[in-house]
């Protein structure tokens, strides 16, 4: 009887010893997915350097990264477990919040803030200088997810009094910021609502992703209220089950602006000077903003 107990005992301690095993391969391998804000493959070469970074710092696990096809599927590949970590959108960050209880990790921080603005950028040219002078124009907005391409400036609309809906002659998506502000270059619309970095008109996608002589025919016209910046979030059970690794990930990027080797990382990813803690309630604003762009 007594090595029968000792039997049962060993195996108790083995299964354990399996069970444990098994749980740090399920936290080794790291699946972390990027927003295709802009250029798909430049967010892909910027995202696999960061994940080699988190790899160098974060000892034994590996990093997979992708880049979802829109702001929609980034949400839906967090919601089915395809993806533990998730740079995601303010918008996006409430929807998988709310819908599939992703955890906001970490926001970021531009030109020494947490916030950005969404903007009205038109031709300077073009004879539009105010929300009423684009009555009745064609505009671009980025995504119906995007922060600043979509909820924010619908909701500064409809916070004037003005439908977005009947406003303009024509409504299309570019899907892109950078393809966005080529459009509006180019001519093909007369407005696009995108993101700044600030409210003086000297840094936003159009400074961004355009040559200094094509961005400085561009102009902001109008303004959003500020954006909490975008997120690094966390699937909640890939948060339970793996704490530590979760921490040790969250640590690395926090110190990434501090590390002359990793600093220049986030800048080529979103210009992201740094990542600073952050909570939920930080986006009740965002919640706020996506329930007024709804109202016409």
């Amino acid at each position: 009887m007594k090595n029968i107990r000792l039997t049962s005992v060993l195996a108790l301690g083995i299964l354990a010893s399996v069970g444990a095993a098994s749980a740090a391969e399920n936290c080794r391998v790291v699946n972390m997915g990027f927003n295709p804000a802009q250029d798909s493959a430049a967010v892909l070469t910027n995202g696999t350097a960061i994940a080699k970074y988190l790899e160098s710092k974060v000892r034994g696990i590996q990093v997979k990264t992708t880049v979802a096809q829109d702001y929609q599927a980034l949400v839906e590949a967090t919601r089915s477990g395809k993806l533990d970590f998730a740079w995601l959108s303010p918008v996006s960050y409430v929807q998988a919040h709310d819908e599939a209880k992703a955890q906001v990790l970490l926001k970021s921080v531009r030109n020494g803030g947490p916030y950005y603005w969404a903007a009205f950028v038109v031709r300077k040219d073009s004879g539009i200088k105010s929300l009423n002078d684009m009555r009745g124009k064609t505009i671009a907005w980025i995504d119906p997810n995007s922060a600043a391409g979509y909820t924010f400036p619908r909701a500064t609309l409809v916070a004037k009094g003005v439908n977005p809906d009947t406003f303009f002659s024509k409504q299309t998506f570019a899907g892109k910021h950078d393809a966005a502000v080529l459009a509006l270059a180019n001519g093909s619309v007369d407005v696009i609502a995108t993101f700044s970095n600030n409210t003086s008109g000297t840094s936003g996608s159009w400074t961004q992703y355009l040559p200094a002589d094509k961005a400085a025919a561009l102009t902001p016209v109008v303004y959003s209220k500020p954006i909490p910046g975008d997120t690094l979030s966390v699937r909640a059970d890939y948060q339970a089950g793996c704490a530590d690794v979760t921490t040790r990930i969250r640590s690395a990027i926090v110190g990434m602006s501090s590390d002359p080797a990793a600093a220049g990382l986030l800048k080529k990813l979103y210009t992201i000077d740094s990542m600073i803690p952050a909570k939920d309630s930080d986006y009740n604003v965002v919640r706020q903003a996506i329930a007024a762009s709804a109202k016409k």
